[in-house]
């Protein structure tokens, strides 16, 4: 590919990073499912949840157990306890793992039960393979005791977990009914869930500015990171410390928790923090070509990783810090390559695709990313280190920006599938997909912090 047609296409994909519109390999698809309807989180407030442990599973790689989630033991405001039942049925389906089942099914009188007391054969006749009840107590002033329980019905009897009683504030209520949840998939598949946790995503907040924000990994609890009369974009985060690229000053710089760090005139397209949160894996434009550097927290480049006439960008670091993904065009179209930390062996990863981009490096040498085809439509693939690809998205509009959980069981991505842009998390496999946010925006260059 000649440099000029390179340049059109990164300018292309800039375009798309800075104001999102849409973005596809020929692999066979995973089957998927329909997406459930689930509750609008956009104008909720943020608020702050000895078992056998079984062989580690992904979701999609079994059927979805039904559990059975009836209304809360309320002994404190109705809409408090409304939001704990809501909290686990919905972290429990975007698990991919169970299946809450209709609550109009249920045949138990639970006058006469208690979060203790349990008539095993009304929840068995119902289909129930586990049963999760919750109790709120609390004086309506803000404090609360929550109280839950997860039951084995087949088995008749108890699971006991971790972060099953809690005393919390009014915004702490829906982290602890995380917490608990989280405890509940360990208990059962080997490994905790992923809620609690931050999503990052960039969004526009005017004609020609956009903002870093976060929110929660359901999609509630909505923050701004940066935001102001200007461009912020390409959120990452490891350490607690969250980077970006900004054009605060004019040029693209790279901000680490809001402060400036590079100052030499180049510029800056994205940057990453390594696992270990000492240094960053850059892209900058040097001399005409967009390169790859490692660099310090204070801004000083210790090295061209890349060193290349082709344009190298994308950094993403792999999560032991000993290897790094990237975007080149060195073999011709934008493909998926990997390289030593300090830049040895170099190695194409994708040999399929029109112009594969954004990796996300996650467990297990999986690297999700987003292949668009000469038509520009775009979708989600995984591919592992030796190159094997797997479809995750396919004939559900356009795919693009994925980020994968920090335990690589979930990825999250923007599709516009209905017309509306919207932020899904989906199984690694993407047999179960799932929008949580319910309105249409600007989401882009998505990450799912470490």
């Amino acid at each position: 590919m000649s440099r000029s047609r390179f340049n059109r296409l990164l300018v292309a994909a800039l375009m798309v990073v800075l104001f999102p519109s849409a973005q596809a390999l020929s692999v066979e698809p995973k089957p998927t499912q329909p997406d459930p309807v689930i509750e609008d989180p956009d104008d909720a407030t943020t608020e702050e949840g000895a078992a056998p442990i079984l062989v580690s599973v992904s979701p999609g790689a079994r059927a979805l157990d039904p559990v059975a989630v009836p209304g809360a033991f309320c002994r404190s405001d109705a809409k408090v306890c409304s939001t704990v039942v809501d909290v686990i049925a919905r972290d429990l389906t975007l698990s991919g793992f169970f299946k809450p089942l209709d609550t109009v099914s249920f045949i138990a009188d639970m006058d006469r039960e208690s979060l203790t007391s349990t008539k095993w054969e009304d929840w068995f006749n119902v289909g129930a393979k586990y049963l999760i009840k919750a109790q709120v107590e609390g004086a309506g002033k803000g404090n609360y005791t929550l109280s839950f329980r997860l039951y084995d019905v087949a088995q008749k009897k108890t699971i006991e977990v971790k972060y099953q009683e809690a005393a919390v504030g009014a915004k702490n209520v829906r982290m602890a009914t995380h917490r608990f949840v989280n405890e509940v998939i360990r208990a059962i598949t080997g490994m905790p869930g992923p809620f609690g946790g931050r999503i990052l995503y960039a969004a526009k907040t005017g004609s020609h500015t956009k903002g870093v924000f976060a929110m929660d990994v359901d999609g509630y609890g909505k923050s701004r990171i940066a935001a102001g009369e200007t461009i912020n974009m390409l959120p990452s985060a490891a350490g607690g410390a969250v980077v970006y690229t900004s054009f605060a000053d004019g040029l693209p710089n790279i901000y680490v928790d809001g402060q400036k760090i590079t100052k030499d005139g180049r510029a800056y397209r994205g940057a990453r923090m390594s696992p270990g949160g000492k240094v960053l894996a850059v892209a900058a434009d040097d001399g005409g070509q967009c390169e790859i550097f490692l660099m310090d927290l204070e801004g000083n480049i210790k090295a061209n990783l890349t060193n290349h006439w082709a344009d190298d960008l994308s950094p993403n670091w792999s999560p032991g810090g000993d290897s790094i993904a990237f975007v080149s065009n060195r073999s011709g179209g934008p493909q998926i390559w990997i390289m030593g930390a300090d830049g040895s062996n170099p190695r194409r990863l994708t040999m399929a695709g029109y112009y594969n981009s954004t990796p996300d490096w996650g467990p297990g040498g999986i690297i999700v990313f987003a292949g668009m085809d000469e038509e520009g439509h775009s979708d989600i693939f995984t591919v592992d280190l030796a190159g094997n690809i797997n479809r995750v998205t396919q004939d559900q509009g356009n795919n693009k920006d994925p980020t994968i959980s920090p335990d690589g069981r979930h990825l999250a991505f923007v599709s516009n599938r209905d017309g509306r842009n919207r932020v899904y998390i989906s199984t690694l496999d993407g047999r179960y997909q799932f929008p949580v946010t319910e309105k249409g925006g600007s989401y882009s260059t998505l990450f799912w912090a470490r």
